[in-house]
């Protein structure tokens, strides 16, 4: 039985009655439109379904009218709306039957085609993601002129009353100090049990007010940008439930450690040959592929944070992790880290970039970290010696970016690797849109100007 049978089987049998077909745009926000089963056909996994007039979230379409086609492998249950199940769809141009070239999906498709004809048979996505969850949240709109504010409160938080607040550091807290730890199993087992999504792992972040950390297993590329974006879906709907706040905002505590999206990628020729593996070779038995590969993710760093920290934000947390660039084995501060914790293990031999956050769209972010270590691996680009070997060779490269007009600007000079990923079309408006949102933020005025320089 096909994915597509399995679907309109379960649909057929478990008194399901509305169909949420979820898509995302250039940002990564989802956007859905609910259609009675009546609605859904075999025919609609082929042809697409017209039920929303896409140019009202993407503008005007040069291909034509754009309709939704569902991806039957994504299909779940909503577990608090239970005659609603989800699909995931992409983007096509009705008539020609051809992808709609901003379809952010699409650009992961391009991407793992890429790799396959590299030689690469299977790559694999993990994705460690933060975020926060407040227990209440409060708005100041009135008047924006008159220096607005969100007031977060958290039992965790350092300036709130409770007994519950972790002093310096959140890293591992357990309960009760863990105030949200039941919140977390939840989210867990309903990314597993009703999205079959994998969650390797949670725990308390590293941040001592409420922050939350998940570590989501390997998929592909695609795939695990499906599964990030249906971790934020759940969380914020069930925190949103019982009238917490989830945020998955870079920066949104100041003082304390932003939001991260570790990026660990692996890549595969066979499905027992790890490119990234030697067993021969000392320094964290990372294979000279590998190594080549963080030297891609250095070599496009800057460009790449466009994608990765899209945000103007997503430089303030930027600023307060303090990554260095360079790669290691040991030295987490490091922009590119390979884990080392076993010997002779090739199934968990991955490269981690640590550069991104969760306010990326992880169709992109996941494609380009992609893309950008491919081309480290064509062009044998050289990492330089791991950070840790002092007075030995160190790559000369350039800083990370300390605004978003910065990452802009180096995309523009940097934008070979992504040649035959990403369409000129998605990336024209990107580009316009982190320009728009730079100077946005060049407007606005912060609490932390105005209590530090109001009396100038």
């Amino acid at each position: 039985m096909s994915a597509i049978d399995d679907v309109m089987k379960y649909v057929a049998t478990n008194e399901i009655r509305w169909i949420d077909l979820q898509f995302f745009d250039i940002k990564g926000v989802m956007h859905r439109v609910s259609i009675s089963n009546r609605k859904l056909e075999e025919a609609s996994f082929g042809n697409g379904i017209a039920a929303a007039d896409l140019s009202e979230v993407f503008g005007a379409s040069e291909q034509g009218d754009l309709v939704l086609l569902p991806d039957p492998d994504t299909m779940a249950r909503l577990p608090w709306e239970p005659a609603t199940v989800r699909l995931i769809c992409d983007i096509v141009a009705s008539l020609k039957k051809e992808r709609f070239l901003k379809d952010p999906r699409y650009v992961a498709e391009r991407m793992e085609t890429n790799l396959s004809a590299a030689g690469i048979k299977n790559s694999l996505v993990g994705s460690e993601v933060d975020c926060y969850i407040f227990d209440t949240t409060t708005a100041d709109k009135t008047n924006r002129g008159r220096g607005t504010g969100l007031i977060m409160d958290s039992r965790e938080a350092k300036w709130g009353p409770s007994p519950m607040s972790n002093d310096e550091t959140g890293a591992y807290a357990a309960t009760p100090q863990d105030s949200m730890y039941s919140a977390r199993v939840q989210i867990a087992e309903t990314m597993e049990d009703s999205f079959g999504v994998l969650v390797d792992s949670h725990r308390h972040g590293r941040s001592p007010t409420a922050q939350q950390t998940f570590e989501l297993g390997p998929r592909s590329l695609k795939a695990a940008g499906d599964a990030v974006n249906t971790l934020k879906f759940i969380t914020k709907n069930l925190a949103t439930a019982v009238s917490a706040s989830a945020s998955f905002m870079p920066y949104p505590v100041e003082g304390e450690k932003g939001n991260s999206l570790n990026i660990a990628v692996s890549l595969w020729k066979t499905s027992e040959q790890n490119v990234f593996y030697e067993g021969k070779e000392t320094y964290g038995q990372l294979s000279q592929t590998g190594r080549y590969f963080a030297g891609g993710l250095l070599e496009h760093a800057a460009a790449l944070s466009l994608f990765t920290a899209p945000l103007p934000n997503s430089y303030r947390r930027l600023a307060a992790e303090g990554l260095k660039m360079g790669w290691s084995c040991s030295d987490k501060s490091a922009l590119v880290y390979v884990p080392y914790n076993k010997k002779n293990i090739k199934e968990t031999k991955r490269v981690v970039y640590r550069g991104a956050d969760p306010s990326a769209n992880p169709y992109l972010a996941h494609a380009l970290v992609a893309a950008a270590g491919l081309d480290g691996i064509k062009k044998k680009a050289d990492p330089g010696d791991p950070m840790e070997a002092q007075g030995k060779k160190k790559r000369v490269e350039k800083e990370l970016p300390s605004s978003l007009l910065e990452a802009a600007s180096a995309l523009e000079s940097d934008t070979a690797f992504l040649k035959g990923i990403v369409p000129a079309e998605l990336l024209g408006d990107f580009l316009d849109l982190k320009l728009k949102q730079h100077r946005e933020s060049m407007k606005g005025v912060t609490s932390f100007e105005l209590q530090k320089y109001f009396n100038v």
